[in-house]
């Protein structure tokens, strides 16, 4: 079947594919519901597939779908890993554990945020002090125009370029993807409380992960870097046991604090939530980072989305156009990206089972 055959157009047939592949290499599965509902009025999961001995002390942990409609890539490689046997030989006294869509809202409705737009990389913080972005507050207002193809849409558009100029196009990337707690509406918004899918990160910890010695977490993500090309970044801060860990199984693990990395530092991502939910496993956590298209296009495709969730009609042809968009940012749907997602997946995935098996 090939490439082709692993990715999905929607996020039911991902699930499908998912629990019939994960299913077939003999995994147990748990399925969580999600309150929400598909733009189809479908019934909306997150699918945790056990692979291994129930008592394995080491796990390799993957997650697709935590930024949602980047599912279509982290699914796809999922399902490819069953299909391709990557598993067949788990090293002796390691277990896989595959989580699909964590944020299955998001993968279904198309968009990188949960159903109460909380972006879940951003969830995992103290909220007795959440952090202050302030140059986001500077922007909030030019993201959200009251038109997404009028004049409002031109002047927004004309103030963001003023701040590119004067502070550079990675301050404002900065300033974007950093995270913000005080505009509920905004985008890269991390909520004030633990959303679904981080409550439900937190209860499959707390089932499969309690008690182990060593995790291996891999989190597949899409829109930073060069197309095609697959960034492992470590999401432990620097100078800590983790982020060493990071850079001797990996290597050429890059860092968001040292400026090394296609992504701005951030706070409240799913690896911090798993550290403080597992204090005595040893947790080494990567993400790896798929470029798609030049920042100013996925970001665009972000503030088309939130404005059509918040002032437009998803169901319009204006509607049906952005959410094309915002797709392609994420998803460029080729055979030539999808067969370098997968190349890149499945040596990171080996680099990760070797040290789980030393």
């Amino acid at each position: 079947m090939g490439v082709q055959g692993w990715f999905s157009a929607n996020y039911a047939e991902s699930r499908e594919k998912f629990l019939g592949a994960a299913g077939n290499a003999g995994a147990a599965i748990q399925s969580y519901r999600n309150p929400a509902r598909g733009p189809d009025g479908g019934a909306l999961f997150t699918d945790a597939a056990w692979l291994g001995p129930e008592d394995a002390k080491d796990v390799l942990l993957t997650c697709s779908g935590t930024h949602g409609v980047e599912g279509f890539c982290g699914a796809g490689i999922q399902i490819a890993s069953f299909r391709q046997r990557l598993y067949a030989d788990l090293p002796r006294g390691v277990a896989l554990l595959a989580v699909h869509a964590i944020n299955p809202y998001g993968f279904a409705w198309v968009r990188r945020v949960t159903e109460d737009n909380v972006d879940l990389n951003r969830n995992f913080v103290d909220y007795a002090q959440p952090m202050r972005n302030a140059p986001y507050d500077e922007i909030h207002g030019m993201l959200v125009p009251d038109d997404w193809e009028g004049p409002n849409h031109a002047k927004a558009n004309q103030g963001i370029q003023n701040f590119i100029q004067q502070r550079g196009m990675s301050a404002y990337q900065a300033a974007l993807t950093g995270g913000q707690y005080d505009h509920a509406d905004g985008l890269f918004y991390g909520g004030r409380k633990p959303t679904w899918s981080h409550r439900t990160v937190l209860e499959i910890a707390q089932k499969f992960l309690r008690g182990r010695r060593r995790v291996a977490f891999i989190d597949y993500h899409t829109g930073l870097g060069p197309s095609g090309f697959g960034e492992i970044i470590c999401t432990h801060l620097p100078n800590t046991p983790g982020e060493r860990r990071c850079k001797e199984w990996y290597g050429e693990a890059k860092s968001p604090w040292d400026g090394s990395s296609a992504s701005a530092p951030i706070e409240g991502f799913i690896a911090k939530g798993l550290e403080r939910e597992l204090p005595d496993v040893e947790l080494t956590s990567i993400a790896i980072e798929y470029g798609t298209f030049p920042p100013g296009v996925v970001l665009d495709s972000l503030r088309g989305d939130n404005w059509l969730h918040l002032k437009g009609n998803p169901a319009s042809e204006q509607g049906r156009k952005i959410k094309a968009e915002i797709r392609r940012a994420f998803y460029p749907d080729t055979d030539v990206w999808k067969e370098q997602v997968w190349t890149r997946a499945e040596d990171v995935s080996r680099m990760a089972l070797a040290r789980l098996k030393s």
